[in-house]
């Protein structure tokens, strides 16, 4: 019965992260209609940066990046909220020893601060290429823990 109680949560997640995309999608800013699945993450103490983990967030992002687009110097990103504002942000690759984590900040704070994002909420963030600029973008919904 333990994971029963998972499965209907996430599905109330699933079903929530849905509604919010809805103006997103109205609005003809991603290409083609093609939306990544979403990556999710549980925010940590760190309002700077929001941290990914490499190899699942990375199986998702490689279809949408161009060849010329260098991680490791970064690469500015507009991310969506689920009203359609924009935020800039800066996406880069991080190496630490053996450890790569991709890493979005320059914007990361505001973005928590206006939607009061806290340590322990959830965010998913769903990758795509803007349907004008072709810049690299991200709609992100969330999830606030009590």
């Amino acid at each position: 019965m333990a994971g029963k109680g998972k499965n209907v949560i996430e599905e109330v997640v699933i079903a929530k992260e849905e509604l919010q995309l809805e103006f997103v999608m109205n609005v003809g800013i991603v290409k083609d209609c093609e939306l990544s699945m979403p990556y999710r993450a549980q925010l940590s103490s760190d309002k700077w940066n929001l941290f990914l983990r490499e190899l699942e967030f990375e199986s998702i992002l490689l279809e949408f990046l161009k060849e010329d687009e260098d991680m490791k110097r970064g690469i500015p990103v507009t991310v969506y909220d689920k009203g359609g504002h924009e935020f800039e942000m800066m996406l880069k690759k991080f190496h630490k020893g053996e450890t790569s984590y991709y890493v979005l900040n320059r914007g990361w704070a505001t973005f928590c601060d206006q939607h009061r994002l806290k340590e322990n909420d959830i965010v998913a963030l769903r990758t795509f290429r803007h349907a004008i600029t072709q810049n690299l973008s991200f709609v992100i919904t969330f999830l606030k823990m009590k």
